[in-house]
């Protein structure tokens, strides 16, 4: 890391040649990032505007069903990555809700560098002005539209941004919530997502979930409460669970309601 003599003199240099604004290399500098070779603004990229009603929008994470994403681009199809994705898959639009230099500190020690180098837009939370092209993150727009503010991980901004284009199919890779995960994932950010997975639902977009995914699940038991799956392989069944095993239908006519006195 630089002095910060040293650091500040670089500042005051980059300011005269009206190269980038002071707050983006100190802060930039402060985590040990400071270079001579600066990523500047140089080049002029055209922004990708939405486009609506689409037949699928793909929204990837780094989970371990992103093996399963189809590699080939489709038409009337855009796939969406967060943080460091495009370097495991090609994305139309970039995602990185956490700040730029901190994912660059924590994750990819020349994110910015790679991702000035790429065409695709990349939306952020805040403006910044060493990113060549960096768009802020509609949040107003998303807060009018559905009233809420539940948006805890990237997963949420984008699946809630990707319902407001309203495309046919919203697909879901690396975006497992995966059990056993000790951490916020399963404590918080797995209904977060299922969340917007039923908003999307309520605007008749369909969602595809990847196989592996626990999303939508729940563990050691099927997703119908107090019901038995059954498949004999022709076809698919539910049946109501009882307590006594085999006596099906019967249970319950051992019981009778009686009103009873109590001095509770």
């Amino acid at each position: 890391m630089e002095k910060l003599e040293e650091l500040e003199k670089r500042i005051n240099e980059l300011e005269k040649k009206q190269e980038v604004k002071k707050e983006e290399i100190k802060t930039y500098g402060i985590l040990g990032k400071a270079k001579e070779e600066i990523i500047l603004n140089d080049k002029e990229v055209k922004i990708k505007d939405f486009v609506k009603n689409l037949d699928n929008i793909y929204i990837l994470g780094r989970g371990q069903t992103l093996g399963y994403a189809p590699t080939a681009k489709m038409e009337n199809t855009e796939f969406w990555g967060c943080n460091n994705i495009f370097k495991a898959r090609e994305v139309d639009r970039l995602f990185i809700m956490h700040d730029i230099y901190m994912v660059q500190f924590l994750r990819e020690k020349d994110l910015i560098k790679e991702i000035n180098e790429k065409s695709f837009p990349i939306y952020t939370l805040g403006k910044y002005e060493i990113l060549k092209n960096n768009i802020q993150y509609p949040i107003e727009e998303v807060l009018k539209q559905f009233g809420t503010s539940y948006l805890i991980n990237n997963a949420s901004y984008m699946i809630a941004l990707a319902i407001l284009q309203q495309p046919k199919n919203i697909h879901l890779f690396g975006i497992d919530m995966s059990y056993g995960t000790n951490n916020e994932y399963m404590y918080n950010e797995k209904a977060c997502v299922e969340f917007w997975l039923g908003m999307a639902k309520g605007k008749d977009i369909n969602f595809v979930i990847s196989e592996g995914s626990t999303l939508l699940k729940r563990r050691g038991e099927n997703n119908y409460y107090g019901m038995i799956e059954k498949n004999d392989g022709l076809c698919f069944r539910l049946e109501p669970k009882f307590a006594w095993g085999n006596n099906t239908g019967k249970a319950a006519l051992r019981y009778k309601i009686v009103k009873v006195q109590h001095n509770l």
